[in-house]
């Protein structure tokens, strides 16, 4: 069985039982559908710096808590750049950037150290396109390289593969909603003498935000995360080895998001809290992000 955490998470196995650990992923809930996701910014340089905490517990595949009482507390910086052009593809404008990940040092349940993946998550193509003056739609292609090396964790031996679709419609000049829908393939383990093909997941995220005259937003967000498909084959640990697949994972989240513009640094500031109240087979808790946003 196999536990798939939210985004910025990934997944190891641990005795009869899996339970996530953490990794750093670019395909977040509480990302996607914030407000303007679907708007094109504009040509040029668009930075993003964001912090996030997670204070994470497992479950087995009855929504059980984890034998262990322990709380996984992660920290993670996530800086990314995406360049816009004024350039269109299939009428849509064209657009690239890429995200690293700093940090994400952490103790599993066991008492051991570990990390997040540090491989970049890359996006070479992302496209915006404007359906009269409210509606704005994007949609783009991101993906990770994982490692074949023995000695690394599970949430690092194969590689990622996003599509990833955003709206944003403008009810009127105080409401807008926004939605998002990813779908996330993870190819087979990339290690020797290992069968495992994890399953693919899906990301359902919407928010409703309002729209202050001095510029700030405050939204109600909500996500859900599933398998769309189980997971195949069988994983080999030095616990031994274990048979994928006897349950989908499944986690929903409610939550906020509060953003202001910063006029002495030209930027916007994004504060996201969020608490997962409904999971099974899927670790939960609490998430906290606060992003920076500057266009260069």
């Amino acid at each position: 069985m196999k536990l798939k955490i939210f985004s910025v998470l990934a997944i190891a196995m641990s005795g009869a039982t899996a339970y996530a650990n953490v990794e750093g992923t670019a395909n977040q809930p509480g990302f996607n559908a914030t407000a303007n996701a679907g708007v094109y910014p504009g040509k040029g340089l668009l930075g993003v710096v964001t912090y996030g905490h997670y204070r994470l517990q497992g479950v087995n595949e009855h929504g059980t808590d984890h034998a262990s009482p322990k709380y996984t507390s992660v920290d993670v910086l996530l800086p990314h750049l995406s360049y816009y052009t004024d350039k269109k593809i299939l009428g849509g404008f064209y657009s690239f950037g890429a995200t690293a990940v700093i940090g994400g040092l952490y103790y599993d349940h066991s008492g051991v150290q570990s990390g997040v993946s540090r491989s970049p998550w890359l996006t070479p193509l992302r496209l915006n396109w404007t359906v009269g003056d409210d509606v704005h739609l994007a949609a783009g292609y991101t993906f990770r390289l994982g490692s074949g090396l023995a000695s690394t964790s599970t949430d690092k031996t194969y590689d990622v593969h996003i599509l990833n679709s955003n709206l944003t419609y403008n009810i009127n000049e105080q409401w807008q909603l926004n939605g998002s829908v990813s779908i996330e393939h993870r190819t087979k383990d990339l290690r020797q003498n290992q069968s495992w093909q994890p399953g693919n997941i899906g990301y359902f995220e919407g928010s409703a935000v309002y729209k202050f005259e001095s510029g700030r937003t405050l939204g109600a967000y909500g996500y859900h995360v599933t398998h769309l498909n189980r997971d195949k084959g069988t994983q080999f640990t030095p616990e031994g080895s274990l048979i994928m697949g006897s349950g989908y994972a499944n986690l929903t989240g409610i939550g906020a998001e509060f953003t202001t513009p910063i006029s002495m640094l030209k930027s916007t500031m994004s504060v996201r809290i969020f608490s997962e109240p409904s999971r099974s087979n899927h670790m939960y808790g609490t998430r906290a992000f606060v992003s920076l946003t500057h266009k260069f």
